[in-house]
């Protein structure tokens, strides 16, 4: 999942967050990250994050992606309703969860004292991703680096779909 991830963003050239950044920085499970909502439209979510942006469809052409250049985050649209259905913020601490202020940088232990226990593990690569699907929220957590044994990722989604999304992709 991650190297997907990864390289959705590479091949969309997104840059790192933008210094005193304020615009929608809580990430609540199942609805909302950096100003961007489940369900919402990317008209809605560029008025948060910016009208710049770069947009290609995924491998499948079921998605399309979409990638600010000023912000660390990547959306997906479901191609048919148009709709956002996945939010990935990316490698910073400018946004944090609503539940146990989970930021880029945060240890493993205090995702796990926040979200709880009850989640599975896709391994991929450099990261171990923590998903909690009924919620509509994953963890990628470094194996390695820097950001070892930290967040590197959190991925919003519609709750109960991670697979159908990343099968999709």
């Amino acid at each position: 999942m991650r190297a997907l991830v990864v390289g959705i963003i590479l091949a969309l050239a997104v840059a790192g967050p933008v210094a005193g950044q304020t615009a929608g920085t809580t990430i609540v499970a199942g609805q909302a990250a950096a100003g961007a909502r489940i369900g919402g439209s990317v008209e809605e979510a560029a008025s948060a994050l910016g009208t710049f942006y770069e947009k290609a469809d995924t491998k499948s052409g079921k998605y399309t992606a979409y990638a600010w250049a000023l912000r660390p985050v990547l959306a997906l649209t479901d191609k048919e309703s148009g709709k956002i259905v996945f939010i990935i913020v990316v490698n910073t601490d400018s946004y944090r969860t609503d539940r146990g202020s989970i930021t880029g940088g945060t240890e493993r232990a205090s995702v796990e004292s926040a979200y709880g226990r009850e989640f599975t593990t896709d391994e991929e690569g450099s990261s171990v991703t923590l998903i909690y699907d009924a919620l509509g929220i994953a963890f990628d957590i470094d194996k390695a680096g820097p950001l070892q044994g930290r967040v590197s990722q959190i991925s919003v989604f519609t709750p109960g779909r991670w697979k159908a999304i990343i099968d999709g992709l």
